[in-house]
């Protein structure tokens, strides 16, 4: 429930920084609204600006006169459109991502609307709600689909405007309004440069339509009360129409400082109707805020799909404006043709999706030069961590970058810190090359050269869901802390390539690493701590290693919502004092259904040579084997298994108990939990003596342990019983389920 209300007041707080209060002089219900083009509309112009007023406008001639067509032709909707109705089916994600974390976001609630929208050409909007679905990782009496208050349905992308609803309900209040200057209105070309790409052809009923991507970019700074936007619109070249826009709005340059880096982003799919009339069909709008300072990012994502239009009905509203009507129908019929698991979808997209036009919507501030230095942290923990070695670090980072958002294809970073209780300074400095991808969904590259003095975790089998600011706050304020650490100065190469959910790396590095001691026995607050062991052996030389990973992640494995799958292979080439070459393979999913959903994961390593303590692999208790000591088994060689099978008990359906107001009574979803795992391991002759030292043993054999017992909320919360496969005394784990 925590993370739910952080992450909403996080991109409430976001949304409201890119636009303050304009006061809205219209008569509407309440509601947040974000106009693009000005208000009221520019008077009627028949002919464009001179020719002169175009300098640097455009990249070619011919671009300036598609340009110029389409603001003539799209100022009116199209004759012979005057309303339609179309079936509606929208999913509404409150998502979080971990900068450390191997996969992709952690849904954190879902909910799914049915219904339908109308239109009319006058500006009349319904949007109608006749079923609502939940489903939750953590319970909370809230989630963002309920606090939903106004249509989030973009009616089209003609005329000089398009209007947009906010996701952020400001109850008691007047709505908050912004406005954003349309690229294809009169007033774009006062604003904006475009450049066309080459030409899409796209295959519809009615037969091949070209299509020709027009990217903009600001060239003019907006303001406060007028802002921009960044991205790429699809113009029809046939209709002189939009097609297609991805784009976001832009925040204003020149902060040096900033706790949060929020964006806005909007992807709008039409579909050629009646073969005239470009519709929407498929639309995602989405608010980030990402802060380093939470390690991390939040999204608000809704994701809409509109079908089975009707033209021309003959609609009228009873009421002028726009608005959204709860009318709930009986069970879930009107979901019928919907018939996928609630959240199911929800590893399909991710926040690094709009990772190209991050950049490009933060505009260069005039007069600034070319070059622009801030604060900025690239992961929490260089920031503020706690732990049993360092005890309270604090640190700072600045990052230097061209000021030019269509330049920033590399920068140069540093960070450094001091650890309190250990006395010692710890810090990394990079420079990073970073080329712009050529269109939306190309490889994204890095190549990165880091010199760093690091505190590393020695973990071998990681969940590929991890958040580095959960150990710190378990630390500092609960004084629990069983992590491993050696520390490691050196400097490493590398270059990686992710493409979608693909992710490859290629490197090298020469560290010196040395042990650690325990520098605290207390919390942040003076308190002693409840669970500070002494740390696992490491042995002190020169590591010099080439290293490989090859990662697939949709979702974050089998910790989610919904169908999710991670898989992993690393492998290091060790030299030096350490000649070690490990291999290590992760393989983590969960399977949703109505009835039954499975969870599984899998961690297998070897490591050849004589490897040092820290090298080695441990599990057991909360690491795996929950039915015996923590890392009481380890060795060279290992493979660990987890899997939860859930049968869903009845009530089978995921709509809200009950609704008042923004608040929900979310469905429970109980399940009778089968738990079971297993683990191997054995140890070569030479890494004998180090496994030995770290106080862990060979399996001599499987170990295996199982459990049963309750659980609700998607498993979020259980109560379990788990006995070890060897008949010993077994142990109760009641809480939050976070293992896998």
């Amino acid at each position: 429930m925590i993370a739910v209300t952080l992450a909403a007041l996080l991109v409430h707080t976001g949304a409201a920084s890119l636009a303050p209060p304009v006061q809205d002089t219209l008569p509407r219900p309440r509601q947040d609204t974000i106009y693009l083009g000005g208000r009221p509309a520019p008077p009627r112009a028949d002919t464009l600006p001179p020719a002169d007023t175009a300098a640097g406008t455009f990249d070619s001639p011919a671009t300036r006169e598609l340009v110029t067509r389409v603001i003539r032709a799209g100022r009116d909707i199209p004759p012979g459109l005057e309303d339609y109705r179309a079936r509606m089916h929208s999913a509404v994600y409150l998502s979080l991502r971990s900068d450390s974390a191997q996969g992709g976001e952690l849904p954190v609630t879902v909910d799914e609307f049915a219904g339908e929208v109308r239109w009319e050409r006058a500006g009349g909007l319904l949007q109608t709600v006749r079923g609502h679905r939940v489903r939750m990782l953590a319970p909370a009496p809230y989630t963002i689909g309920s606090m939903l208050e106004a249509p989030w349905v973009v009616p089209h992308l003609y005329g000089s405007s398009i209007t947009v609803f906010s996701f952020s309900p400001t109850p008691g209040g007047r709505g908050r309004v912004s406005r954003a200057v349309h690229p294809f209105g009169l007033r774009g070309l006062d604003f904006y440069r475009y450049t066309a790409v080459d030409t899409v052809r796209v295959r519809t009923r009615e037969g091949v339509t070209s299509l020709v991507p027009v990217t903009v970019r600001p060239r003019v700074a907006g303001t406060a009360q007028e802002q921009t936007v960044a991205g790429t619109f699809w113009v029809d070249v046939d209709r002189a129409a939009v097609a297609r826009a991805r784009f976001g709005f832009t925040e204003q340059g020149g902060r040096f400082f900033a706790v949060t880096e929020t964006g806005v982003f909007f992807e709008m799919e039409n579909g050629l109707v009646a073969g005239r009339y470009w519709l929407p069909y498929r639309q995602r709008r989405e608010i980030q805020v990402t802060s380093p300072l939470f390690g991390g990012a939040t999204a608000v994502r809704i994701v809409t799909a509109l079908t089975d239009f009707e033209l021309n009905t003959g609609w009228r509203p009873e009421e002028p404006g726009a608005r959204l009507v709860r009318a709930p129908a009986p069970g879930d019929t009107a979901f019928a043709g919907f018939e996928a698991a609630v959240g199911q979808a929800a590893a399909a997209s991710d926040i690094a999706d709009f990772a190209d036009l991050r950049a490009a919507v933060q505009p260069a501030a005039p007069d600034a030069g070319p070059l622009r230095a801030s604060f900025r942290y690239e992961r929490g923990d260089h920031f503020f961590r706690y732990n049993r070695v360092e005890g309270a670090y604090l640190g700072a980072g600045l990052r230097l970058e061209p000021r030019d958002p269509d330049r920033r294809e590399w920068d140069l970073y540093a960070t450094a810190g001091y650890a309190f209780a250990e006395g010692a300074v710890r810090g990394e400095a990079s420079a990073r090359w970073h080329p712009r991808p050529a269109f939306p969904g190309a490889p994204q590259r890095v190549v990165s050269a880091t010199g760093y003095r690091r505190l590393v975790w020695t973990q071998a089998f990681r969940p590929p869901l991890q958040w580095d600011l959960g150990n710190t706050l378990g630390a500092a304020l609960a004084g629990y802390d069983v992590r491993d650490y050696y520390d490691a100065a050196g400097g490493e190469l590398q270059a990686t390539r992710r493409r979608g959910p693909y992710f490859a790396r290629l490197g090298g590095r020469w560290e010196r690493q040395d042990s650690v001691a325990v520098n605290t026995e207390s919390t942040l607050f003076g308190s002693r701590a409840r669970d500070f062991p002494p740390l696992a052996a490491a042995d002190p030389g020169d590591h010099a290693a080439v290293e490989g990973e090859l990662r697939y992640g949709r979702g974050t494995g089998a910790m989610s919502v919904g169908n999710s799958l991670v898989a992993s292979l690393r492998g290091e080439a060790g030299f030096g004092d350490f000649r070690v070459q490990r291999v290590t393979a992760l393989l983590s999913t969960r399977l949703t259904g109505r009835y039954v959903t499975v969870k599984a994961r899998g961690d297998a390593g070897f490591a050849a040579g004589a490897a040092p303590p820290q090298f080695l692999y441990r599990f057991g208790g909360t690491e795996g084997l929950r039915g015996y000591e923590r890392n009481e088994f380890g060795g060279s060689s290992a493979a660990l298994g987890r899997g939860r099978l859930l049968l869903h008990l009845p009530p089978y359906g995921n709509r809200p108990l009950l609704r008042s107001g923004f608040f929900v009574v979310p469905p429970l979803r109980p399940a009778v939990v089968l738990s079971g795992d297993a683990g191997w391991s054995e140890v070569s002759e030479r890494s004998a003596p180090a496994l030995l030292r770290l106080g862990s043993r060979v399996t001599d054999g499987v170990r295996w342990s199982y459990g049963a017992g309750l659980s609700i909320f998607e498993d979020a919360v259980s109560a379990e019983f788990v006995w070890p496969g060897d008949g010993g005394e077994g142990k109760w784990y009641v809480g939050f389920t976070t293992w896998l």
